[in-house]
């Protein structure tokens, strides 16, 4: 058998041709089943789906019922692959990486949808399991994100410590998408946060002076997860000390 040689792995890649050719429901039905049998690649594929198109309690449904799944075809799959003898131990955790990180990639899409249900203790513990486990960017910049409405100065200033220009620039332009293309929560979600980020980064909203105080108070109830907690608060010290300087950053995103 080869590294890849599993029949789930061969129904994603078959579903995930037909999703991009056009085929929509057929791709999704094959993902569906390849997530149900354990397939990662397909879990975080169908979840991102759902959630643009505004099926939250699918989501959130499909989620809990292959997750556990996922994780077992995973173990599955190591062990079949440690049996391999014409495979590189490198290639061998290439392959197992990318399993995991599409647990964490998971992880982060139906977050979205915990978050869309009012759960937002739920999806922070998510996004930081994500970003801890593998750095996943977007679990990184969800939580930020969110907080543009509640306290767009202070988000504005960590996004900048927190991202390249280059890294933002990509999650800007896929908000900007999911905008435009997506249903229902989501696309309003991120319409209406990339709103603030503009108008405050051309200088429409709130300034940086007396921003510090509303930080602290915005953030408490919203960042429940003590390792993501942490991470904003010391990038706010940091980002309200630098005064404008963010601003003139970020304004040239858009």
């Amino acid at each position: 058998m080869k590294l890849l040689d599993n029949p789930e792995n061969h129904k994603n890649d078959q579903g995930f041709k037909l999703l991009k050719s056009g085929s929509k429901d057929e791709g999704l039905r094959l993902l569906r089943e390849a997530a149900i049998g354990g397939q990662p690649n397909s879990l975080a594929t169908i979840l991102w789906h759902y959630v643009l198109e505004g099926e939250i309690k699918t989501a959130i449904k499909d989620y809990e019922l292959c997750l556990p799944k996922a994780i077992t075809w995973i173990a599955a799959e190591k062990a079949r692959i440690d049996k391999l003898w014409l495979v590189s131990s490198g290639d061998k955790s290439t392959v197992m990486n990318h399993y995991n990180y599409q647990v964490a990639n998971s992880k982060s899409n139906v977050a979205l949808a915990y978050l869309a249900s009012g759960k937002e203790k739920i999806a922070i513990d998510l996004w930081n399991e994500a970003a801890e486990s593998h750095g996943h960017i977007e679990a990184r910049f969800y939580p930020i994100f969110n907080l543009c409405k509640s306290n767009p100065t202070a988000a504005i200033g960590v996004l900048k410590n927190s991202f390249t220009k280059d890294e933002l620039q990509d999650l800007i332009e896929t908000l900007v998408e999911v905008s435009a293309e997506g249903s229902g929560w989501f696309a309003k979600w991120a319409k209406d946060g990339l709103d603030v980020l503009k108008k405050v980064s051309q200088g429409k909203g709130a300034g940086v002076q007396g921003a510090t105080k509303a930080a602290a108070a915005s953030s408490a109830a919203f960042i429940a997860a003590k390792n993501i907690n942490k991470f904003v608060k010391d990038q706010m010290e940091e980002s309200l000390d630098e005064g404008g300087e963010a601003f003139d950053w970020l304004q040239d995103l858009f």
